[in-house]
């Protein structure tokens, strides 16, 4: 196994991932819900992702395949905040017959490598609340709760 960063010819496994992830979040939450039917629009956003400059999409590369998926991204925002140069990690997933086998946290270590040679003076993430693995395993890597994301669905607007 070897980790390494995705490319263009990684799309159709980068969705699949990505669709895994989706699939075991929406037991957690509607709002990981997807639309299956709309491959194209989903591809077209992890195509962007993997052009932007200050995003990396980290794979753990098994023999036959991706086993595993990190998102990485470095903003900088307001120097007047005591940390303002995030290095954020989103989209994170290993395949269920992988895990604990200690992908995340080598797809962690390179992550976190990279955002702290891009110059990141704080890590952060999100992680479901209803994700008590997902939750044991970031804090396991020195992560800890800072604040809660909340979110309220709201009805749909009339169509016009």
């Amino acid at each position: 196994m070897t980790i390494r960063i995705a490319t263009h010819k990684d799309l159709d496994e980068l969705y699949s991932l990505w669709c895994e992830l989706m699939d075991e979040h929406q037991t957690f939450h509607p709002v990981f819900g997807y639309h299956p039917s709309a491959d194209f629009q989903l591809k077209r956003v992890l195509r962007t992702r993997l052009a932007e400059t200050n995003t990396r999409m980290f794979v753990a590369q098994g023999r036959y395949g991706l086993l595993g998926l990190m998102v990485a991204t470095y903003q900088v925002g307001s120097t007047g905040m005591h940390y303002f140069r995030r290095g954020y990690i989103a989209e994170t997933i290993v395949r269920e017959a992988h895990r604990r086998q200690g992908l995340g946290r080598a797809l962690f270590g390179v992550a976190k490598e990279w955002l702290t040679a891009q110059g990141a003076d704080h890590l952060e993430l999100q992680v479901a609340v209803a994700n008590p693995a997902g939750r044991r395993f970031w804090e396991s890597q020195g992560f800890a709760p800072t604040t809660f994301h909340m979110m309220q669905p709201l009805p749909k607007p009339p169509e016009e």
